[in-house]
C-alpha cells in the first residue's frame, strides 16, 4: 500500500537556496588560490563596513537560503494502489436445454473463440430433433386437457343452473307452507268459527221464537182455537232447536280445542319441513357446485402444469439457438476449446450438459477496477472520489473513473501473506468513453480515432493490471508551509517568520495536511518568509509547552 501527495506547484523557495548545487571538492591547487583571495576580501570588507560585510557574507547565505516564501497554492492528496480490470457486467451463456438421462446435447455449431460479436449475433446452435418430437407430443396432451377443461366448465354451468332451479322450488314450497298456515289461522279458522257463531245465534233466535209460539199455542189450546197436534209440533220443533244449539256449542268446542291446534301444528310443521328442505337443498347445491368447481380447478391446474411444461419445452427448443445478449468478445466456458473445466469440451460435435457454461461474454463497454486499501487509509476515501487509472497494456493513456463501492468490513483475503493485514475491497467504475456528447459539447476531429482503429477503451481487457491514483482531496488557493517549518508546544503551533531584520516565532492555526505540506488557516500572510531550519537559538525562543 502506498500513498502519495503531489508537490504543490506554488511552493516558492529562494532561488539561492533552491538552485545551489551541492559543493564538490575542488582540486588542491584551486584551494591554494581561493583561500588567500577570500582572506584578503574579508579583511578589506571588515575595514570598510565590518558588521554589514559579515552579515552580507554569512548572514544572507545562512538565513535567506533557509526561508520559505508563503504563496497561495493547491494541495492535492492522493492514494495509489494497484488493482485488476473487470467488466461491470459479464454474461454467462449456458446450455438451457434439458438432456435425456446420461445423455448430453450435441453442439451443431459454435462461433470461434475470441470473435467480437454484436448483440443478437448467433453464438451456438444445439441439436434439436429430439426436442421437436417432445414438443409435438406435449401439444397433443395439451389439446386433450384443454378439451377436458371446457367440458368441466360446461358441467359447472349446468350445475349452477340446476342448483338455482332446485333452490327456487324449495323457496316456493316454503312460501306456500307459510301461506297455508297463515290462511288457516287468519282465514279458514275464523271463517269456520264465524259460521258456527252465526248458526248458534240463528238457532238461539229460533228457540226464542218457538218458545213464544208454544206459549201462545198452549193458551189457544185451552180455548180450543188450536189443536193438540199443533202444540205437539211446536214442542218437537223447540226440542229440535235446542238440540241444534247444543250441536253448535259442540262444534265450537271441537273447532277451538281440536281443529285449531291440529291444523296449526300440521301447517306449522309443513312450513318448518319446507324451511329445512330449503336449507338441505342449498347445502346439496353448494356441494354439487363445489364438486363441479373442483373438477374445473383440477382440469385447469393440470392444463397449467402441462402448459408450463409445453412452454418450457418450446423455450428449450428456442434455446437450441443461442444469440448474444450483449456486445463483446467470445470466451469459451470451462477453459476453452481444448481444455476441460467442470463440463464437457466446448467444440462443434461435442456433447454438453444442461447448466454447463458454453460461452462467457464480458461487456467491455463498461469496465471497473477492483482494488484494495489498507484499513488505516479507509477514513481517507469515500464513494464518488475521482480516480486516475493507468493500464500498462494501454501505454500512454490515462482513464478517469469514480470510486463507487467500499466494503464496510475489512477482510484478510491476503492474510496468508500477513495475518495482521486488514484491507477493504474497493471498486472504481471507469467513465463511459463512448457516451454521446451532451448538448453544447464540442467534438474535435483530432480527438477521434481514425476509422477502423480501436479506441483506447476498446483495448482494455478483463484481467489487465491497473495502477490507480485516488484523488482524495483538493485544497485550492490555500496558504501552506512545509511540515518541517511547524513546531508544536502542547496544543499550540508556531513557525519562525522573518520580518524586517529580525526573526521571531509566530503562533499559527493549522488546517489540513499532507505528508509534506501543512495548511495554515491563520497567522501568516502571502509573502511571509518562514524559516526552514531554525537553529537552537531560535528554538529557544518558543514558549514552554502548555499541556492544558
Amino acid at each position: 500500500m502506498s500513498s502519495s501527495v503531489e508537490t504543490p506547484s506554488a511552493m516558492v523557495i529562494d532561488s539561492t537556496y533552491a538552485a545551489r548545487p551541492v559543493a564538490r571538492p575542488k582540486r588542491r591547487r584551486w584551494l591554494l588560490i581561493a583561500i588567500p583571495i577570500l582572506v584578503v576580501g574579508i579583511l578589506v570588507l571588515s575595514l570598510l563596513r565590518p558588521a554589514a560585510a559579515l552579515r552580507s557574507l554569512f548572514g544572507a547565505a545562512a538565513s535567506d537560503e533557509a526561508f520559505y516564501v508563503v504563496e497561495p497554492l493547491t494541495l492535492n492528496v492522493t492514494l495509489k494502489e494497484d488493482g485488476e480490470l473487470k467488466p461491470v457486467n459479464s454474461v454467462d451463456i449456458k446450455c438451457e436445454v434439458q438432456s435425456q438421462r446420461f445423455q448430453g446435447i450435441t453442439i451443431r455449431w459454435i462461433v470461434d473463440e475470441s470473435t467480437r460479436v454484436k448483440k443478437g449475433d448467433l453464438l451456438v446452435e444445439l441439436g434439436s430433433d429430439d426436442m421437436k418430437d417432445r414438443v409435438e407430443t406435449e401439444q397433443l396432451e395439451l389439446d386433450k386437457l384443454a378439451g377436458g377443461l371446457e367440458n368441466a366448465r360446461q358441467a359447472l354451468t349446468i350445475t349452477q343452473s340446476e342448483n338455482e332451479s332446485a333452490i327456487k322450488k324449495a323457496e316456493i314450497d316454503l312460501d306456500v307452507a307459510r301461506l297455508e298456515l297463515q290462511r288457516y289461522l287468519e282465514g279458514d279458522y275464523k271463517k269456520f268459527k264465524k259460521q258456527i257463531e252465526i248458526d248458534f245465534k240463528q238457532t238461539d233466535m229460533d228457540i226464542d221464537q218457538l218458545e213464544d209460539e208454544l206459549a201462545k199455542s198452549e193458551n189457544l189450546l185451552k180455548k180450543d182455537f188450536v189443536t193438540q197436534q199443533k202444540v205437539k209440533e211446536l214442542e218437537d220443533a223447540l226440542e229440535k232447536a235446542q238440540l241444534m244449539l247444543e250441536k253448535h256449542e259442540l262444534e265450537m268446542m271441537i273447532l277451538d280445542e281440536y281443529e285449531l291446534p291440529k291444523n296449526k301444528k300440521q301447517k306449522t310443521s309443513a312450513a318448518e319441513r319446507a324451511k329445512e328442505e330449503l336449507k338441505r337443498e342449498k347445502e346439496r347445491a353448494a356441494s354439487r357446485l363445489k364438486q363441479a368447481e373442483i373438477r374445473v380447478q383440477d382440469q385447469s391446474r393440470a392444463l397449467v402444469i402441462r402448459q408450463n411444461r409445453f412452454e418450457r419445452l418450446r423455450e428449450q427448443l428456442e434455446n437450441c439457438k443461442i444469440h448474444s445478449p450483449v456486445d463483446g468478445v467470445v470466451q469459451y466456458g470451462g477453459g476453452g476449446r481444448h481444455r476441460w473445466g467442470g463440463g464437457n469440451r466446448i467444440a462443434a460435435g461435442e456433447q454438453v450438459q444442461q447448466g454447463q457454461t458454453l460461452i462467457t461474454i464480458p461487456d467491455t463497454s463498461r469496465m471497473m477496477v477492483a482494488t484494495r486499501i489498507h484499513e488505516a487509509d479507509r477514513h481517507k476515501v469515500r464513494e464518488g472520489l475521482t480516480c486516475l487509472v493507468k493500464v500498462p497494456a494501454v501505454p500512454g493513456e490515462t482513464f478517469v473513473g469514480k470510486l463507487t463501492k467500499i466494503d464496510r468490513f475489512a477482510d484478510s483475503e491476503r492474510g496468508w501473506i500477513n495475518p495482521n493485514l486488514k484491507e477493504h475491497a474497493v471498486e472504481i467504475l471507469l467513465d463511459d468513453m463512448d457516451a454521446p456528447l451532451a448538448p453544447g459539447d464540442t467534438a474535435h476531429v483530432e480527438d477521434q480515432p481514425p476509422a477502423g482503429r480501436a479506441t483506447p477503451a476498446d483495448q482494455l481487457a478483463p484481467g489487465d493490471t491497473a495502477h490507480v491514483e485516488i484523488l482524495i482531496e483538493e485544497l485550492p488557493n490555500v496558504l501552506a508551509v512545509p511540515v518541517q517549518c511547524v513546531f508544536s508546544r502542547g496544543k499550540r503551533h508556531f513557525v519562525f517568520r522573518r520580518q524586517g531584520g529580525s526573526t521571531e516565532p509566530v503562533e499559527v492555526a493549522m488546517g489540513r495536511a499532507t505528508t509534506t505540506m501543512v495548511e495554515i488557516a491563520a497567522g501568516l500572510s502571502v509573502g511571509d518568509k518562514v524559516v526552514m531550519a531554525p537553529d537552537q537559538r531560535l528554538l529557544a525562543m518558543l514558549p514552554a509547552p502548555n499541556t492544558e
